[in-house]
């Protein structure tokens, strides 16, 4: 085997004729895992003139005399010569392209089109590669992201200077070996790392809540008089409308006030419901007779229709634990992460009550956009006879109102690849044994950080021991040729595959109620001299005439006060989810 030394006039320069006039002392090739390989070339003093103007160069091997020489590494020159001699000049080259940005760039951009071609709502369907949740949009551009939730990296070809990527644990070519094949007194082993034993993974999540309704007023203070009936000895009417005005505030909007007076009776033919007051009298001196006066009482219905709208901020935390059941006792990771804030889309508007829609107009309802079939105005509920459903909401939430995000299918999905980001943390660390070893160049010099390597030895529990590739070094010089290789290797060989177990977990995760609700709306009715007690406080009134009585009534004028939930308050509702373990 001869090694041979060219210049070159670029990095993809394709060599047809090899010169043969430069002088190559010694060589070292040197390559791990994700990296660019490097060489260092001690050449025999030549042309200097022509050595600072070169930049990239290229070295062969040739097997035979006359044989094709095959191009082993590619590579450009790095700064000065490190050192310049009378006899020798040592040169140091890396074999990274001159495209390799581009290639990142192309790598990044065509996984970015694959992810959005993935639907995200039905994970179960497609392999979880990626979920931009997790990063921003500058992030896109930045090709790592795509390999995170994976077993694989990056591996740079330092004879063709092109990208591809390479397993952790399993290599695209297997190399077998046994004890014979490795130099005397060359094989050390060590514990690299110590594994992981368990991830506690925390993934959180917030978003702005907004949910949004009508509650009638009217039945709510209805509760508070006799038989459900709103009644007073004084006229309410104009009363009941201003409460209905002043309740506007953040949050709450009138939508509308229909109160009349009512003769409860017309219903049926007994008088149950009485329409005058107890006998009250009235007595100017003791001189003077007794007169009998009434007042009319009156009894009301209707409806006090208040729209309301609350934006609350909503925070959930999923934490669940990655146990290695096959090193239990191994270190202890924890692992936070944030996803982007999730929100539903605002092409359409949101479905409202009292609106007139026209044919054709589109809205937002319950987590699905629908279109309108027949001109209308809307009422308190959403007739569906009226609109054409066209399709759910392309986002993480399905509406407004959600109050889970990791109960959605898209929430499961994150969750997913979260447990997909720590089982590949797990993967990794599993590879805690390196092994060091070197062989005989001339039959193992095209071995690299793609491979894996397999050694079958009776001094190895099982007769063999194997792990990828993570790195090589090459040396060379006139009386010998040797490749020193390690190997990471993975001692539990027979564990299951750590994502395809992680990519099916489903947790049973439900929606919770942890939100406002209509009946939260009216924290208290209170009712100022109601009927009853007008009456009794009238009975002990010493008045002179009926004008002194109706005055005293009118002080004692039916008064209902309505306290509402402070919409316009600001908090914050935290949700925690401890789900099941998962057991690698």
């Amino acid at each position: 085997m001869k090694l041979i030394f060219d210049w070159s006039d670029s990095f993809y320069e394709e060599k047809t004729v090899w010169r043969s006039d430069v002088e190559m002392i010694a060589l070292e090739i040197s390559q791990k895992e994700s990296g660019f390989a490097s060489a260092r070339v001690l050449l025999a003093s030549g042309n200097a003139e022509e050595l600072l103007s070169k930049k990239y160069a290229k070295i062969g091997v040739q097997s035979a005399p006359n044989s094709a020489v095959r191009l082993l590494f590619a590579g450009r020159l790095v700064a000065f010569p490190l050192s310049l001699g009378n006899s020798s000049v040592e040169l140091e080259l890396i074999a990274e392209p001159d495209d390799h940005r581009q290639q990142l760039r192309e790598f990044s951009r065509e996984n970015a089109i694959e992810y959005q071609k993935i639907d995200k709502h039905a994970p179960e369907q497609q392999k979880i590669i990626f979920d931009e949740l997790f990063f921003s949009e500058r992030d896109m551009d930045n090709p790592t992201i795509f390999l995170e939730g994976g077993d694989s990296l990056f591996y740079w070809d330092m004879r063709s200077g092109k990208l591809s990527l390479s397993g952790i644990n399993r290599g695209a070519e297997n190399i077998d070996l046994d004890g014979g094949d490795i130099l005397e007194d060359s094989m050390r082993v060590r514990i690299a790392r110590e594994p992981y034993g368990r991830i506690n993974l925390s993934l959180s999540v917030s978003w702005i809540q907004q949910v949004s309704g009508i509650i009638d007023l009217y039945p709510m203070m209805a509760q508070k008089f006799d038989q459900r009936l709103v009644n007073s000895f004084t006229d309410m009417k104009t009363g009941l409308e201003h409460i209905f005005k002043i309740s506007h505030r953040n949050g709450y909007a009138p939508l509308r006030c229909g109160i009349r007076r009512i003769n409860p009776n017309t219903a049926g033919i007994l008088s149950a419901h009485p329409l005058i007051s107890q006998d009250f009298h009235v007595q100017k001196d003791q001189s003077s007779p007794r007169i009998k006066v009434n007042f009319r009482r009156f009894y009301f219905d209707g409806e006090l229709l208040l729209a309301w709208n609350y934006r609350q901020k909503r925070t959930e935390v999923a934490r669940v634990k990655v146990m290695n059941g096959k090193r239990p006792d191994g270190r202890e990771k924890n692992l936070f992460l944030r996803l982007n804030a999730v929100q539903t889309p605002r092409q359409y508007p949101v479905w409202n009550y009292f609106t007139y829609y026209g044919c054709g107009q589109k809205v937002l309802h319950r987590g699905s956009v629908f279109e309108c079939m027949d001109g209308h105005v809307s009422g308190r509920e959403f007739q569906e006879a009226k609109w054409k459903f066209l399709k759910k909401i392309p986002d993480a939430l399905r509406d407004d109102a959600s109050s889970s995000f990791f109960a959605t299918n898209r929430g499961k999905n994150a969750l997913r690849y979260a447990l997909r980001k720590a089982a590949a943390l797990a993967n990794y660390s599993s590879r805690y044994v390196e092994m060091d070893f070197c062989v005989d160049a001339n039959r193992f010099l095209w071995a690299t950080v793609n491979d894996q390597v397999v050694i079958r030895d009776g001094r190895f529990p099982g007769g063999s021991m194997g792990g990828k590739i993570i790195g090589t070094k090459f040396t060379a010089s006139a009386d010998r040729k040797i490749m020193k290789i390690t190997i990471g290797c993975r001692v539990d060989a027979a564990a299951e595959d750590y994502l395809e177990k992680v990519s099916a977990y489903n947790p049973d995760i439900r929606e919770d109620d942890s939100r406002l609700n209509p009946g939260d709306i009216v924290t208290d009715v209170e009712v100022k001299n109601p009927p009853e007690e007008q009456a009794a406080r009238l009975a002990q009134v010493q008045a002179k005439d009926v004008e002194e009585l109706k005055g005293e009534l009118r002080k004692l004028a039916t008064k209902i006060k309505i306290s509402l939930h402070p919409l316009n308050t600001a908090r914050t509702i935290t949700r925690e989810l401890d789900l099941p373990d998962v057991t690698l």
